[in-house]
């Protein structure tokens, strides 16, 4: 069975209806989904586009004191801004589209519960949330909502003790990677795209931390640093994802098998590689094929 755990509702870019059919196509069985994060944002296709994004990736590998004040200015007055582009944040999470979805189509859609700590409404909304039907765990974003990790501690306590996991896109903020783990040692986490933006030294610390995975999502990411992730931690601590709609060039044309591919082409066995598109996180939520 294979589990997208890391996805975006936002049907001013890819309609319920066509991602279902396209999940069909693709055979991915359910899809956890989270609530949109930014406003309807198309990529251009160009050359000078994926060389940035090249650059991006290089400078976080090789030379991440110059990548992370790069990422660090990516969001700037509730604006995420990427190649001469500004969208606007949102800042209160829409889980009530998570949760249509869900309705409408209970066998295929799970969803996570988003939470901006800075709103006390949303913590309180969050906890409701975990108790509906189908909802796994909460995705926090320090990087889009601005706030520093030691925000989510009322969060981080509820899901320990719910023994719910959180999915998290970390910030620039300096080691905050370590935060969770120390102080919520029987928390789930799930650092996503890869543990972007920290990845090499994310990885040494979470290798001997059983309760922290990455997830393979994002453009953040590409064949090689999906196959580094699995060769430092090992095909039991990562999850397929793909951070959809985010991507797209067109409306209603999202592809999944680009980043279905990353993990189908990686040097592991297949039944290693099916532990990655689905029993690893279905083993995380306490859920059975």
């Amino acid at each position: 069975m294979i589990v997208d755990c890391h996805f975006h509702v936002d049907e001013t870019m890819l309609t319920l209806d066509k991602m279902m059919e396209s999940m069909e196509h693709h055979h991915i069985a359910k899809t956890v989904l989270i609530s949109p994060m930014n406003e309807t944002m198309f990529e251009v296709e160009s050359t000078f586009q994926h060389n940035l994004q090249r650059l991006f990736r290089i400078l976080i590998l090789h030379v991440p004191t110059v990548g992370l004040k790069i990422y660090d200015g990516l969001v700037t007055d509730g604006k995420l801004n990427l190649y001469g582009n500004a969208y606007k944040v949102l800042t209160e999470p829409n889980n009530k589209v998570v949760e249509e979805a869900i309705t409408r189509f209970p066998d295929r859609f799970l969803g996570w519960a988003t939470v901006n700590p800075l709103l006390h409404e949303s913590i309180e909304e969050v906890k409701r949330y975990l108790e509906k039907p189908g909802f796994v765990g909460v995705k926090a974003h320090p990087f889009m909502h601005q706030y520093s990790i030691q925000t989510l501690d009322p969060v981080a306590e509820m899901c320990e003790k719910l023994g719910k996991p959180m999915i998290i896109h970390l910030s620039a903020e300096k080691d905050s990677y370590k935060y969770l783990p120390e102080n919520y040692p029987d928390l789930k986490l799930i650092y996503a795209h890869a543990g972007l933006p920290f990845w090499k030294n994310l990885w040494k610390y979470i290798s001997n931390k059983p309760n922290v995975y990455v997830d393979t999502s994002s453009d953040y990411l590409n064949p090689s640093i999906v196959k580094q992730t699995v060769k430092a931690l090992g095909y039991e601590k990562v999850l397929y994802g793909c951070d959809g709609p985010y991507g797209m060039t067109k409306f209603n044309e999202y592809d999944y098998a680009e980043k279905k591919s990353w993990i189908k082409q990686l040097p592991i066995t297949d039944s290693e590689k099916e532990c990655i598109l689905g029993k690893n996180f279905l083993q995380l939520i306490g859920g059975t094929e």
